[in-house]
């Protein structure tokens, strides 16, 4: 299972805190003090009128590195640090002359205009990075799972992974359960690889037969045993989702994720049902492509076992 590991991981674009959102208003405040006192510091201005164009340096700057927040300080704080301290009368946000007042506007409406541009441009980069790396994941785990005939191979390598992929998402057990001959629910599979195998407790058991029966998906919480000692509040949360793996006609088995730190859609037990039907999140787009994926390779096995026992 070593080829496994070279299938890249779906990363978690994370949110910026508070103290993110303060070092960039910082950095975009900093950016313009420095060009403000540049441009006092050699008088140029009103020796270039124009000069106030340099401020957008600083500002397509913070919006391909920082992001649109940082960029829209920027361009008020270069508002105002111009105003305030180049024009006359200096050190006062009172503007004598009705051309000063016109210039400064075009001049906030460009750097506004250029900050949102330059935020569009940098997002519609990091989209088509994760599109790509998106389909560079579904390639390989598509050609993983291909490599063998041979059902508990592909099994084992679906888990696996599923585990490898969304690992960042808060996924770190995986198992596929598959019905025997007398429809019991057993483990066919499970991920990661190691000494103590995947196992279900009495409730989850009866909950993974209901969505066998009713092909829904359900979710069972528990805290997690890692940290007896700690106090309620502060053990971190185990969610098993049970998924079902279902084809137009049937209910092929059910797919077991036990989640830890989940976020996003992908720890909601709400939303994720949602992203099923309308998915809007192009996160859970690639989860539900993926899995679909799983479960075209878990039938045409057993179109093939069941063609080969024909044949026989």
């Amino acid at each position: 299972m070593q080829t496994v590991e070279h299938i890249p991981q779906l990363p978690v674009r994370a949110k910026k805190s508070g103290q993110q959102y303060l070092i960039d208003a910082l950095l975009a405040v900093a950016g313009t003090l420095i060009v403000t006192g540049i441009i006092y510091g050699y008088h140029l201005y009103p020796t270039i009128p124009n000069i106030s164009i340099i401020y957008l340096l600083v500002i397509l700057a913070l919006a391909s590195t920082r992001g649109r927040f940082a960029a829209l300080v920027a361009s008020v704080a270069a508002f105002l640090s111009f105003d305030f301290f180049l024009v006359p009368p200096l050190y006062t946000f009172v503007i004598s002359r009705w051309e000063e007042w016109i210039a400064l506007f075009v001049f906030l409406a460009t750097a506004l205009i250029t900050s949102q541009l330059a935020a569009t441009t940098r997002h519609s980069v990091e989209q088509a990075r994760q599109r790509e790396r998106e389909a560079r994941i579904l390639y390989e785990a598509g050609h993983v799972i291909n490599s063998t005939d041979r059902l508990d191979e592909q099994l084992d390598t679906i888990a696996l992974a599923l585990v490898r992929i969304f690992s960042p998402w808060g996924v770190r057990e995986c198992a596929v359960l598959l019905p025997d001959e007398y429809g019991t629910l057993n483990i066919q599979a499970d991920a990661p690889i190691r000494i103590e195998h995947f196992t279900l407790s009495h409730d989850e058991v009866v909950a993974a037969r209901e969505v066998m029966a009713q092909g829904k998906m359900k979710e069972v919480g528990q805290a997690s045993p890692a940290s007896p000692s700690a106090s309620a509040a502060s053990r971190q949360r185990s969610i098993l989702r049970l998924i079902p793996l279902k084809t137009a006609n049937q209910v092929l088995g059910v797919l077991c994720l036990r989640i830890e730190q989940g976020v996003s859609w992908f720890a909601s037990a709400q939303r994720m049902p949602e992203e099923q039907e309308q998915p809007d999140d192009q996160s859970a787009i690639f989860f539900w492509t993926i899995l679909d994926e799983a479960i075209m390779s878990i039938e045409r096995s057993r179109l093939r076992a069941r063609n080969r026992a024909n044949n026989e």
